[in-house]
């Protein structure tokens, strides 16, 4: 079966595995981003808690995803609520914390590289702490942050596929089972790893498209000043 025949005969299906997938990536960056920036600004601002906050990062991205996706569905089955250990929830779970890495370092990189003589004068406005950081701080180092956003968004793209094996409905089924099958299908498999690649492009595209606006913004408004 080639690739159109099978997009044919399993158009619903993967239309709706493509959703689930677009889900699940959606709802990691939006919880990735909610804790690895303030983790980031934190690591800015210290130096012994930025090298344990990025090693303690950095060894997460060691652990197989299989496997942490296993252990965390075995934590959820028997400390949290058992209805949420298989599916989307432990896929999640497993997909924030490898996204931290990207995030928390480009946060940490671009508010460091905030120029000095910018913060002393916003000082000298009477900003307060918490306004530097806010209005002039995060607005400066946001290209940066959204590098990192977008390498996280890109990773767990195509991380998310294992979270098939845990029973989440998205493009890793169609991987799984045609792989799994005692006739590997091929048209199965190039088509839900196609599908995979199309997201993150389109994702990684949108973001890229954000990050270079912002920064033509920021390139604008020093030439008129």
């Amino acid at each position: 079966m080639d690739i159109l025949g099978y997009l044919n005969q399993h158009g619903p299906e993967l239309q709706t595995q493509a959703l689930t997938q677009v889900y699940i990536v959606a709802v990691t960056v939006l919880l990735s981003v909610t804790t690895g920036l303030p983790l980031g600004i934190l690591a800015a601002r210290s130096d012994r808690f930025g090298e344990f906050i990025m090693g303690l990062a950095s060894i997460l991205l060691t652990i197989p995803s299989f496997a942490l996706f296993n252990l965390l569905s075995l934590f959820i089955l028997n400390f949290i609520d058992p209805s949420l250990a298989f599916g989307d929830p432990p896929t999640i779970a497993g997909l924030v914390l490898y996204a931290q890495l990207p995030i928390i370092r480009n946060a940490r990189t671009g508010l460091k590289a905030v120029n000095p003589a910018v913060l002393e004068a916003a000082r000298g406005m009477g900003m307060r702490p918490l306004q530097t950081l806010l209005r002039v701080e995060l607005p400066l180092a946001l290209p940066v942050i959204l590098g990192g956003i977008r390498q996280a968004t890109v990773m767990v793209t195509a991380i998310a596929t294992v979270g098939a094996a845990l029973a989440s409905n998205n493009l890793g089924r169609t991987i799984l089972d045609a792989v799994g099958s005692s006739t590997p299908n091929r048209a199965a498999i190039i088509t839900g790893v196609l599908f995979v690649a199309a997201i993150g492009i389109a994702a990684d595209t949108s973001l890229a498209v954000i990050q270079r606006l912002i920064s033509r913004g920021r390139i604008t408004a020093a030439a008129a000043t």
